[in-house]
C-alpha cells in the first residue's frame, strides 16, 4: 500500500474525555482523499471535540487517530506540527485577520515559518487569493472586506500550502444568506480540484446538500451516509414503530 493510498483521517474507538466529561465518544471515521463531507450536530455533540483531534490539535483519551497514513500516537510534538502544517489547512467561523494588515499580507504571513524570503510569500499568496476571486481585493483591509470576503482570505491563507486536507469549522456561521452561499460554492471549488474538505456546521441544511454527512450526537456517532445505515428515528419511522 503506497502513502497516497492510505485515507487522510482514520479514527477508530477515538474517545476524548475532559475531567468527567466525555466530549466524543468511540467514534470510529474513515475520510478518503478527495471526499466533500459535513460533520453536523448540535452544541455539545462532540463536534469541536472531532475537529480538533482531526486536526491534531489535541489527542484522543482513548482510541488510534491516523492522518494521512501516520499514526499520531507515534510523533513527537513537533514531528505533529510538522504534519499539521503540511498536511491540513484550517477555516474558522471567525475571520482571524489583523487589523490594519492588507489581504495580501494576511495570507502571507502564513508562510512566515517557511523558510520564504518576502517576495516569494506575498507571490504565493497572491496567487491563493486569485484562485478564491480576490485578485481585486489584494491591499484591502479587514475595514475594507465583506463579511465574504473575509473568509475567503481566510480561506486562501488556508489554502496556501496546497493541503490535502481542509477543516472548516462554522465556514458560514458569521455570514448572511448570500455570502455564506459564495462560500460554499467555493468549497465545492476546492473539493472539485482535488482538496479534501471536511464542513463542521450545526445547520442541517448545508450538512443535506453535501455528498456525506455524518451527525453526531452527545458525544456519538449516530449517523453516516456513506455506511449507508438510516438513523434510528428514520427506522423507527420506516417499519412503523419499534415491535
Amino acid at each position: 500500500m503506497t502513502a497516497s493510498s492510505h485515507p487522510v483521517v482514520d479514527l477508530a474507538g477515538v474517545s476524548k474525555s475532559y475531567g468527567d466529561l466525555t466530549a466524543l465518544r468511540s467514534a470510529d471515521l474513515v475520510v478518503h482523499r478527495g471526499e466533500l463531507l459535513a460533520v453536523v450536530g448540535p452544541s455539545g455533540s462532540g463536534k469541536s471535540t472531532m475537529l480538533n483531534i482531526m486536526g491534531t490539535l489535541d489527542r484522543p483519551t482513548a482510541g488510534k487517530v491516523r492522518i494521512a497514513g501516520h499514526d499520531i500516537d507515534e510523533l513527537r510534538d513537533r514531528d505533529l506540527s510538522a504534519l499539521r502544517a503540511a498536511t491540513i489547512g484550517f477555516v474558522f467561523q471567525q475571520f482571524h485577520l489583523a487589523r490594519g494588515v492588507p489581504a495580501l499580507d494576511s495570507v502571507a504571513d502564513g508562510l512566515l515559518y517557511s523558510g520564504r524570503g518576502r517576495a516569494e510569500r506575498r507571490e504565493l499568496a497572491e496567487r491563493a487569493l486569485r484562485r478564491v476571486g480576490l485578485g481585486r481585493r489584494l491591499y484591502h483591509e479587514p475595514h475594507q472586506l465583506s463579511g465574504g470576503e473575509k473568509q475567503r482570505v481566510a480561506i486562501a491563507r488556508a489554502v496556501l500550502g496546497d493541503p490535502p486536507l481542509l477543516l472548516a469549522d462554522e465556514p458560514t456561521g458569521a455570514l448572511d444568506s448570500r455570502s455564506g452561499a459564495v462560500v460554499m460554492e467555493l468549497l465545492h471549488e476546492l473539493h472539485e480540484a482535488g482538496t479534501t474538505v471536511v464542513v463542521i456546521t450545526h445547520d442541517r441544511d448545508i450538512a443535506a446538500s453535501l455528498p456525506r454527512e455524518v451527525r453526531l450526537k452527545d458525544g456519538r456517532i449516530e449517523y453516516d451516509s456513506a455506511l449507508g445505515d438510516a438513523p434510528a428515528g428514520e427506522l423507527v419511522a420506516a417499519e412503523g414503530g419499534l415491535r
